[in-house]
């Protein structure tokens, strides 16, 4: 197949300049220490009518920095199980998904893990987004707030995503030394600002990661979200004299930023043949990881289902979790 992107070559050494501004950390210890001061508020009720007899399937709602409710599936296995002693994962979903099926977790519930997937807010799932952004956007989710990080959409997201780990903490049943997160595209640039922005995650799986190296994504994808930040441009911006205030925001949510402070083992998938999350932006998140990383590449792949690769996430945990 023809290359999308570098040579591979050159890709196993591509390691951009980090973006992220000096105040990078003041700003998200400023984010995380305002929102723990808001109450979880998280509602629990058991699913008592679903076909599926070996797992508790638990419907969750939880409070939003600014409460906006977060919808998720809570799995276990089936019985008692005594305080600390099931290891956990955190699944987050593409762009424009949602939280899922109770049995998507399936497997980890079968593995004995507790599982959690949630919404990321306003997006295809039940979650809306109570945020307010003080310009307009093209359609989508990627340019709300884009000229100000602190009004921007991803903000309020990495700080649900981190409350969805403050929730599976919060049960008495989890063993909170052994957490990790995980998700695909937008997923898994999710779980990545998740483990750069907490400490708590053990493991970090990113699949082919969305929302990294934002510069090189929208001047590389053909396809997929990115558009959205050109299509801004062309109709807010078209000569682009706001062009490094907005890519000074988006470096406080860049995962090759997040990489960097990345302190959980991680197991990072890339597909060469992906024309929405362009390899060397996942490379360049790849380079930057901080901790103990292990990458498996799938040459003939594209921006698609790596079922064999759920496999190898499984292997993973079953070693190091």
């Amino acid at each position: 197949m023809p290359n999308v992107d570098y040579p591979l070559s050159q890709l196993e050494q591509y390691v951009p300049e980090l973006t992220a501004e000096p105040d990078f950390d003041a700003f998200w210890e400023r984010a995380k220490a305002a929102v723990n001061k808001v109450p979880l508020h998280a509602t629990v009720k058991l699913v008592e009518d679903h076909p599926l007899k070996s797992i508790l399937i638990y419907d969750v709602v939880y409070h939003g920095s600014d409460g906006t409710p977060i919808h998720g599936w809570y799995v276990t296995p089936q019985g008692e199980h005594a305080p600390g002693s099931l290891p956990v994962i955190v699944k987050y979903h593409g762009y424009s998904g949602d939280r899922g099926r109770p049995h998507d977790l399936l497997h980890w519930a079968s593995m004995g893990l507790a599982a959690f997937a949630v919404d990321v807010r306003g997006q295809g799932g039940v979650s809306p987004d109570f945020a307010q952004y003080p310009q307009g956007g093209s359609p989508g989710w990627m340019t709300l707030g884009l000229l100000d990080p602190e009004t921007y959409y991803y903000k309020q997201v990495y700080l649900d995503c981190i409350r969805a780990v403050d929730f599976v903490c919060s049960r008495e049943e989890t063993d909170t030394s052994r957490i990790a997160v995980y998700g695909g595209s937008q997923g898994g640039g999710l779980a990545l600002a998740v483990a750069g922005l907490d400490s708590r995650p053990k493991l970090s799986m990113p699949v082919y990661p969305y929302l990294c190296h934002f510069r090189r994504a929208v001047e590389q994808h053909s396809t997929g979200p990115y558009v959205e930040i050109k299509n801004w441009f062309r109709r807010f911006d078209p000569a682009h004299r706001q062009e490094e205030q907005a890519y000074r925001t988006l470096s406080y949510f860049d995962g090759m930023n997040m990489a960097a402070r990345v302190k959980a083992r991680t197991l990072m998938a890339i597909t060469l043949q992906d024309t929405t999350c362009p390899p060397s932006t996942c490379f360049a998140a790849y380079h930057h990881l901080a901790g103990e990383k292990e990458l498996k590449l799938y040459p003939d792949y594209g921006h698609e289902a790596l079922p064999f690769h759920e496999e190898a996430m499984m292997r993973f945990v079953e070693q190091y979790l």
